[in-house]
Parts: C-alpha cells; structure tokens; sequence
C-alpha cells in the first residue's frame, strides 16, 4: 500500500522545513583583547574584539547599535586583578537606565545579567565600576581558571 499526502499537508512540510533551515537570531559577542583599569568613578567598557555576531548587530568601540525592537539579554563576565565588588550599568543612548547588579564572590571573578526591552537603533554601552579603588579587568587565556571580559547580546 502506498502512502499519499494531501497537498495542503505536504505544503505545511514545505514550510517547516524553510523555517528551520532559516537563522534569523540577533546577537553579538565581544571581548578585549588588553586589560583596562576600572575606578571607583565608572568607566564605559572599549571592547576590542568581536567574538562572533549575527542579524546586523553592530559596534564600534564601546557602542553596541541594535538593528531592531524587542528584549535582549546582555552578560557580562570578566576577572579583576584582585578582589573587590563591581558594579555593571546599562547606558543607552548616553543614559544609565539600569544597573545589572553588583557582583562580590569569594575571587576575583564577575558576572553581570540583565533583560531589557530597546528599541531599534539604541546605541548600549557597558559602565564597570569597582567599589574600594582602582582595580585591573583582566585578559586571560579562554577557557581557564579565570574569564577574559567577554559581553554578550542576545534578541530574546
């Protein structure tokens, strides 16, 4: 016995299969390739490499340009020189409009996280701020004891 589609059945395989093969994310991945002294007075994060990115997500230097409209995520990890809090901001368009925590743990390792709605085109930047002086945002070799500065944008 031979099996027959219908064709609005064999239509609908048609589509699933082009929706599948489709990449539509937006994201971008950046990192320094340097260390950079952070102070206690904030200082907006140069980013020097890009890592990997996807959906026309741009940035020049410290400004991330998004392409459209929705939530994104955003994580910042790093490594000072020695221990002490760090504060991460969020500054779009020249203006802190939320604070991503600040991250203290039992080393010198960092982590900041925050969901966000934006529009299209809001250029976001990153503000590190330490607590007690001024502190070294390490480079380290990738995937070791310790994280090189990596940020990370991603459309939800």
């Amino acid at each position: 016995m031979t099996w027959l589609q219908t064709d609005e059945a064999q239509l609908m395989r048609d589509r699933m299969s082009t929706a599948e093969r489709s990449d539509t994310a937006v994201f971008l991945s950046l990192t320094r390739t340097a260390t950079l002294s952070i102070t206690t007075a904030g200082v907006i994060v140069t980013w020097q490499s890009e890592i990997d990115s996807g959906g026309n997500m741009t940035w020049s230097g410290s400004s991330i340009t998004l392409p459209m409209a929705g939530y994104y995520v955003i994580s910042v990890v790093g490594t000072l020189g020695v221990k002490d809090n760090i504060t991460g901001d969020v500054v779009v368009n020249g203006v802190e409009v939320a604070t991503m925590g600040t991250a203290s743990s039992k080393d010198t390792k960092f982590r900041h996280s925050l969901t966000r709605f934006y529009k299209a085109g809001d250029v976001v930047q990153y503000r590190a701020t330490t607590a007690t002086g001024t502190m070294t945002l390490q480079v380290t070799t990738e995937d070791s004891a310790s994280e090189s500065p990596i940020l990370h944008m991603v459309l939800l």
